[in-house]
């Protein structure tokens, strides 16, 4: 009978513990299911990590335009809480040439 109780209580203890493990995988599991929704739209240069449902951007978005769409999306994303964007915009140089006339 003793040994009865030693086996229901150990059973108990490991069937609690692989719960536990579960679920500690699982919430990785979609942090790495949010991210990878969202890396599939993200511009060249653009990066995103998600951990423990707080997605962040970092890296160089293209145009405001581009960074605006990542960010709503990550926010529609199930399993993001929150969105922090430390990405920055493109710096596009723009070059201009006077036209310099030369008497000869």
């Amino acid at each position: 009978m003793m040994d009865f109780k030693r086996w229901c209580i150990l059973s108990i203890i490991v069937m609690g513990l692989c719960f536990w493990l579960i679920s500690c995988s699982s919430k990785s599991l979609k942090d790495q299911r949010a991210q990878h929704e969202i890396e599939y739209i993200l511009e060249p240069g653009a990066q995103v990590a998600v951990s423990d449902g707080v997605a962040t951007f970092t890296g160089t978005f293209p145009d405001e335009a581009s960074m605006q769409a990542a960010q709503t999306l990550a926010k529609k994303t199930k399993g993001v809480k929150s969105v922090i964007n430390k990405a920055t915009i493109e710096q596009k140089m723009q070059v201009t040439t006077d036209s310099v006339s030369m008497a000869h």
